[in-house]
């Protein structure tokens, strides 16, 4: 008999750990593995990530923040850049960002990996609820430009920490 109380109380110890588990998996930090080169060199392909989904409003998205998307036309998340918010005039023109008519010079790109042109020329005005993504290998990344723009509640995270390889830890902001 109590063999029996050992291995029901092991059962439900299981069950609550698994259940823990997964509300913080899925309700406060998400893991994410990096498929793909879209975000070198910021991200590498094969890059494991714990990403911060805990307390997202609007007002916690910024400009240039990287994301984790639910991107239902790839049926997958994805992880991009934020270049656009809702309102504004996206215009890249030889290769230079213009948002509302202002330059901006994306610093976070590595300019010695980029040797032709990076980006085509285009122009977009986003609507009130629409936010504009871009990978940061332009040449590999299907974002906004192909896919379309994303609203607010398809972010399913920002910020983070790359895990693995060791080699690659750091914070993602």
């Amino acid at each position: 008999m109590a063999k029996n109380k050992g291995l029901i109380k092991f059962s439900l110890e299981m069950i609550v750990v698994v259940v823990i588990a997964a509300i913080v998996f899925t309700k406060i930090v998400i893991p994410i593995r990096i498929d793909g080169e879209s975000m070198y060199p910021t991200l590498h392909d094969k890059d494991t990530a714990i990403i911060n989904a805990l307390y997202l409003s609007k007002s916690d998205i910024k400009r240039f923040d990287i994301i984790v998307l639910r991107c239902d036309k790839l049926d997958k998340d994805i992880v991009k850049r934020v270049i656009g918010l809702p309102g504004d005039t996206i215009i890249f023109k030889d290769d230079r960002l213009y948002i509302n008519g202002t330059y901006y010079s994306e610093d976070y790109l590595d300019k010695k990996y980029i040797e032709e042109l990076f980006t085509n020329d285009f122009e977009i005005a986003l609507k009130d609820d629409e936010i504009f993504v871009l990978g940061d290998n332009r040449l590999r990344s299907a974002d906004s430009r192909t896919l379309g723009t994303f609203k607010y509640s398809d972010i399913i995270g920002k910020k983070g920490i790359i895990i693995y390889p060791f080699s690659n830890m750091e914070f993602i902001s």
